[in-house]
């Protein structure tokens, strides 16, 4: 990814069981990568390759939340897991869409309105 493009981002991941729909803004909240559609087996290789050591990513707490952090920490500066609940009652709309929703998401975590939850340490997983 050329340094032009990295900026200041941050990314926000909606993962689904078949799909991990992709989008991001800059601080200013102005969209800087549409939102798009990426095969969960194609994520790894399009993470490499279209995220910035610059990014900060946010994802809903999932059932591979914990394996999607794995991957993208050596990658961005920073990675955060939000409480799904909490960030359904911040961004009730009345269209949703995954679109929206990763946008609405992106926004949240530009401006430090994520509720996030704990990462456990790979050890305390293991547990």
């Amino acid at each position: 990814m050329l340094a032009s493009v990295c900026g200041e981002r941050f990314v926000a991941l909606d993962v689904h069981k078949h799909s991990v729909v992709v989008g991001a803004v800059n601080p200013s909240q102005q969209v800087v990568l549409s939102p798009r559609r990426v095969d969960p087996d194609d994520f790894s290789s399009w993470s490499q390759q279209h995220l910035c050591s610059t990014d900060a990513v946010v994802l809903e707490g999932t059932t591979n939340a914990w394996h999607l952090c794995d991957q993208l920490c050596p990658l961005v500066s920073s990675v955060t897991v939000a409480h799904p609940n909490l960030v359904k009652l911040i961004t009730t709309a009345r269209v949703k869409t995954d679109a929206r929703d990763t946008l609405h998401l992106a926004r949240l975590l530009a401006a430090g309105l994520i509720p996030a939850v704990w990462i456990p340490p790979q050890d305390v997983r293991e547990l």
